[in-house]
């Protein structure tokens, strides 16, 4: 039985706690939190004793980063890599997923999602309850497709990019490095680095300072 740390307590830790707890020989043995509330109580009978500095006093296999900040996740992801952690891949039971899929590590597949033949899911990535990666596509490393999203064919998102709730990205489009795609927006053509975008097609948002 692999013991597995996670890293971050709040909803979408929990939510990757209940995928843990299905899969067959992993089993979470500790959240790490920041938050002062919570330290010292269990949550969904996991207890968390305390933040990141708490990982060395606590017996494991493997770590999970459970944040649904793409830059936070990077930047621990990248501090437990170089201090040789091994960042475990949860994958839900109900996942259906091609056997010709590549998951990078760390990767959190969940409930319902659907990867189809020959996509690429880089490390660190969050593939959100019910969204669907069709064949072909390149998910980058740390980015976050949320529930209900949904890609088509030969699509790639860049690396910490969002493709947000129930959003639409047509087959060969790209959404670049460090963008984010609104929820229930549909992307039909590319979408530039460092971009947010919504709307029906997505069009780039024009902030204004008051």
């Amino acid at each position: 039985m692999k013991k597995i740390i996670i890293i971050g307590a709040g909803g979408h830790g929990q939510v990757v706690a209940d995928a843990l707890m299905l899969i067959n020989g992993a089993e979470p043995v500790a959240f790490l939190d920041e938050n002062p509330a919570i330290i010292g109580e269990k949550i969904l009978g996991i207890p968390v004793p305390g933040g990141n500095t708490h990982l060395s006093k606590i017996k494991h296999d493997g770590v999970v980063i459970a944040l649904g900040n793409n830059k936070l996740r990077k930047r621990i992801f990248e501090e437990l890599t170089a201090a040789g952690e091994i960042l475990f891949t949860v994958i839900h039971p109900s996942a259906i997923i091609s056997p010709s899929v590549k998951i990078g590590a760390g990767s959190m597949i969940l409930a319902g999602a659907v990867i189809n033949t020959g996509a690429e899911i880089k490390e660190n990535t969050i593939i959100n309850t019910n969204s669907t990666i069709e064949h072909h596509n390149i998910i980058g490393p740390h980015s976050h497709v949320a529930p209900g999203a949904t890609l088509g064919g030969e699509a790639v998102v860049g690396e910490e990019s969002m493709v947000g709730i129930g959003a639409t990205v047509l087959p060969r489009v790209t959404i670049g490095n460090m963008s984010m795609l609104g929820a229930g927006s549909t992307a039909t053509g590319n979408i530039a680095d460092g971009i947010t975008a919504a709307g029906i097609p997505a069009k780039r948002l024009k902030f204004q300072s008051k």
